[in-house]
Order: structure tokens, then C-alpha cells, then sequence
């Protein structure tokens, strides 16, 4: 399913002057196209690729997050794939640690870095947005949480923390129970640090941002492919091998659904169906996201992949 991509428009004005980024970013939704993108990039400027997904992170989950293919991985350095295991939690905070510290570790042996993701909320901690580094936690009382319906939950986080509540969907369990969990211990909704315009600045930002029809055509299709693939097989291994079934990956889109099918709440005939109605309500919340993320380039529509990097050359190859 590879992509081909014509430049939307672009915010290249005064780059001559600019300092050479740091880094490159390239983000976007769901299916859209980025790590082709980001492998293309990676081959042209001696690059190596970042993650910037939540269960990419995880070890053992590979089909349902459209883990990078083990031929791309020994073409091009991958960092920051498979450092989890299913049990370990990884917050917005722990991730900008891990990826400042591979984007050094890339930039000292004289590569260019290339985070590649649609984790909207790793890349704001990263480029600035952080969580409060002293954010407090308690396991009971998360255990306490998460035995309470999820539109319970949720209708308590709409109270609390409205603004928290209108970022997450009422059965992204995972964080609408740490959002009440922060608030019941610190007595004050979620916050966050105020952007770094250098952080800004590092970064040259690709935002991958297809028209509506062919990225649901892309999400199909990809959907698809994950379930010929072996996600069954999968995840009946993975909770062989002792995951909790609502561990935080497994609440991920892809995983949740053939969990429900491994427990007879969903037929065959039910799961695709219900996985593309899960990921395009996704990627509808990332691309309302990412539009408000200041890109240098946006790319949307079909055309020729060297379109893009003849904009990119003069401030990567200088």
C-alpha cells in the first residue's frame, strides 16, 4: 500500500536564514502514509526513524499498529520500536525523554533524525507541551477507577476537567481514568507547560494530511490487511504469554475489537466493521489535531514523492 503524495502548500519563508533543524517530523493520522514517507526521507538524507506511537512503543504488537516491516527496519535505524512491555506505562512525559535522548544519540553519529507518528500528544511533550513533571500516582486508586463503567467515568471527567474530557473519546479508558486520577490527587485538572518555541523551531514539521475519501479508501484497506495478517493470532498470543487484556495497548484500536471477538462479544462478520468505524473516528480527532500544529509542509492528494523532497533538499542536503 505504498503512497504518493503532492504538496498541499507550504510555509518555507525565510528558511535560508533559518538554522538547520534539528530534526524532521512527520505526523498525521492513521493509514495516511507517513512511514512511507519517513523510509523515503530516511534513504535520501541518511536518516533514522524515531517512533512517535503509543503502541509502536510495545513489544509484541506488531500487525494491529502497523509496526515498521522487518525489511524497512534493517534498511533504516529504528529507535524507540518495541522498548515496552505490555505491563510497563510509558506517559506523554517519559516519551519526550526517550525521544530527545535517541534524536542526540541520531544527530552525534552524524544522521538526521525522522520522528514518524500520529501520537499528537508525545509530540506536544516533545516539542514543548509537556505533562507537570511532578504529577502524582496512585495504583489503588486507578484499580478503584477502573471498575466503573465507562460512561461513568467519563460523565465525572466532563465535570472535573472539561477541557481534558473534549481531547478523548468517552471509551478511551486508559487516559480518562489517569485524567481523574490526577485530578482527585492534586485537586486541579490536567496541565501542561507552555509550548518551547526553540523546541519549535528544531523540529521541521511534514504534516500528512490526505483529502477525507482517501484516507477511509487508506483505513479499508489497511484494515484489511491487519486481520488477513494474523491480528487473531496475535493477540491470542500475546494474552498466552500472560497481557491483561485491558492493559493499555490492548485498549488500542485493532486489539480492543479482537479482544471483544476472542470473548464472544463480536462475530467475525462484526469486527472489521467495527475497526473501521473505531479508526476513522480517530484519525478524524488527529487531523482536527494536527491542523493546528504549525507545519513547514503540508501534503495532501496523489502526486510524486519528489516534489516534496525538492523542497526539503535545500535545507537538509546544504
Amino acid at each position: 500500500m505504498k503512497a504518493k503524495f503532492a504538496v498541499q502548500n507550504t510555509n518555507l519563508n525565510g528558511q535560508a536564514g533559518r538554522q538547520k533543524p534539528e530534526f524532521i517530523v512527520v505526523a498525521g493520522p492513521t493509514a495516511s502514509g507517513k512511514s512511507d514517507i519517513a523510509m523515503a526521507l530516511a534513504e535520501r538524507y541518511q536518516g533514522s526513524i524515531v517512533c512517535c506511537d503509543s503502541v509502536q512503543l510495545y513489544r509484541g504488537f506488531d500487525i494491529g499498529s502497523a509496526k515498521p516491516s522487518v525489511a524497512d527496519r534493517q534498511c533504516v535505524p529504528h529507535h524507540l520500536y518495541d522498548v515496552f512491555n505490555w505491563n510497563e506505562a510509558c506517559d506523554a512525559a517519559t516519551y519526550a525523554q526517550l525521544a530527545r535522548r535517541a534524536i542526540n544519540e541520531i544527530r552525534g553519529n552524524g544522521r538526521v533524525p525522522i520522528l514518524v507518528g500520529g501520537t499528537g500528544l508525545y509530540l506536544r511533550a516533545l516539542l514543548g507541551d509537556a505533562w507537570d513533571s511532578d504529577v502524582p500516582s496512585d495504583e489503588g486508586l486507578r484499580r478503584d477507577l477502573s471498575q466503573r463503567p465507562s460512561g461513568e467515568l467519563f460523565s465525572d471527567l466532563q465535570k472535573v476537567d472539561p477541557a481534558r474530557a473534549s481531547q478523548l473519546h468517552p471509551n478511551d479508558r486508559f487516559r480518562v481514568i489517569r485524567a481523574l486520577e490526577i485530578n482527585k490527587l492534586t485537586g486541579h485538572p490536567v496541565k501542561f507547560r507552555q509550548a518551547n518555541t526553540a523546541q519549535f523551531e528544531a523540529a521541521f514539521m511534514i504534516l500528512v494530511c490526505p483529502d477525507r475519501h482517501i484516507l477511509h479508501e487508506r483505513i479499508q484497506i489497511r484494515t484489511s490487511e491487519m486481520v488477513r495478517a494474523g491480528l487473531e493470532r496475535e493477540v491470542r498470543e500475546l494474552l498466552s504469554s500472560g497481557a491483561d487484556p485491558d492493559c493499555k495497548p490492548m485498549q488500542s484500536i485493532g486489539y480492543k475489537q479482537m479482544i471483544a471477538l476472542i470473548q464472544g462479544k463480536l462475530d467475525c462478520l462484526q469486527l472489521e466493521e467495527k475497526i473501521l468505524a473505531a479508526t476513522r473516528q480517530y484519525a478524524k480527532r488527529q487531523m482536527t489535531w494536527f491542523k493546528k500544529v504549525p507545519s513547514d509542509i503540508t501534503i495532501g492528494g496523489i502526486s510524486d514523492l519528489s516534489k516534496i523532497t525538492e523542497l526539503v533538499d535545500p535545507i537538509f542536503k546544504r
